[in-house]
């Protein structure tokens, strides 16, 4: 017991530890809590005293409770250093020297759900994870947009996921019907404009770019309808269903976690979401499913998958990520 305290203590005073803060008092001698969104994390770093320092920030937020929980798991139970982990997220959240107002602690959990999963696949580990994503998306404040859009993209689970109680040609042959329903629609208002503009005034529902095109949710279903009909079943289940979880979480990279632009619109924090996304979405596959993922398969498919997102701008994601995916998988591991 008293070791245990003791780590907590240790990891508390890692976590702690808030380069940004110092960072904005020696380069720019200002207190970066006072502007930006008003804390010591690796964005408003970035925005307020430099990108170079912003990805040093980054770095170290994420590695503070990863340390903690590394020391912490050589000495004590690998789930039980989960707590000693989240006291270095706290530390980070609320430093007792800066009167207990620091980050917000997305890049902390991230560091830590990373090194979680590597230890342990237990089902503590597995509801941490969850927490910290949902943490992420709503009480860390990612500001997403068309979030009905999102809710809807996470819906379309029940595709890859029915393969486990429903036969593959009858998964596919709902999603085929589905595709031709929403084909057909796209086709009738984009041909009558009275109807085309009144879809386009769901802005909850529609983007801007489906005014002269097809909409996400017709070339969702269209990238689906191939990776299921074309691929085996284990690779359809996995690509799927980590495309969906990566693609829904991608808008934290580019908002809130190192937005550094690096193709067009693509950001480094992005890509970074976006593979860890598709590894979670493995990782989760593996451990509560029949599937048996081999590490190897998911880190490709995972760096295949973020590489890849970097070029949508080319060709739409729900197109090109999963079924360029699928084909590099198929054909390299």
């Amino acid at each position: 017991m008293n070791t245990f305290i003791i780590l907590l203590g240790v990891g508390y005073l890692i976590g702690s530890l808030s380069p940004g803060y110092f960072f904005g008092r020696i380069v720019k001698s200002i207190d970066v809590r006072k502007f930006g969104n008003k804390n010591t994390g690796a964005a408003n770093t970035y925005r307020l005293v430099g990108p170079v320092y912003g990805i040093i920030t980054g770095v170290f937020d994420a590695l503070k409770a990863t340390l903690a929980y590394w020391i912490a798991v050589n000495q004590i139970n690998p789930d039980l250093a989960i707590l000693v982990g989240l006291a270095a997220v706290v530390g980070h959240i609320w430093p007792f020297y800066l009167k207990f107002r620091g980050g917000r602690g997305a890049a902390s959990l991230a560091g830590l759900s990373a090194i979680a999963l590597y230890y342990t696949q237990s089902w503590y580990a597995l509801i941490f994870i969850t927490g910290a994503i949902t943490y992420g998306m709503i009480f860390n404040q990612v500001p997403f947009q068309a979030p009905v859009r999102k809710i809807l993209k996470l819906g379309g689970l029940i595709f890859p996921l029915g393969l486990f109680w429903f036969t593959k040609s009858g998964v596919t042959n709902v999603v085929a019907w589905l595709f031709a329903i929403l084909l057909i629609f796209d086709f009738i208002r984009l041909l009558v404009p009275r109807l085309n503009l009144k879809y386009l005034e769901l802005g909850f529902l529609a983007k801007r770019k489906e005014t002269k095109f097809l909409s996400g949710y017709t070339l969702f279903l269209a990238g689906t309808l191939v990776v299921l009909k074309y691929f085996s079943s284990e690779i359809a289940i996995f690509i799927m269903s980590a495309f969906i979880v990566s693609d829904v979480l991608a808008p934290a990279g580019k908002q809130a976690f190192l937005p550094i632009r690096f193709i067009k619109e693509k950001t480094i924090g992005g890509a970074i979401v976006v593979f860890t996304g598709a590894v979670l979405a493995g990782i989760f596959l593996n451990s509560l499913s029949p599937l048996s993922l081999p590490l190897k398969l998911i880190l490709s498919g995972a760096a295949i998958m973020a590489i890849l997102d970097q070029f949508s701008f080319l060709v739409d994601d729900n197109l090109l990520v999963p079924i360029s995916t699928a084909v590099i998988l198929t054909l390299v591991v």
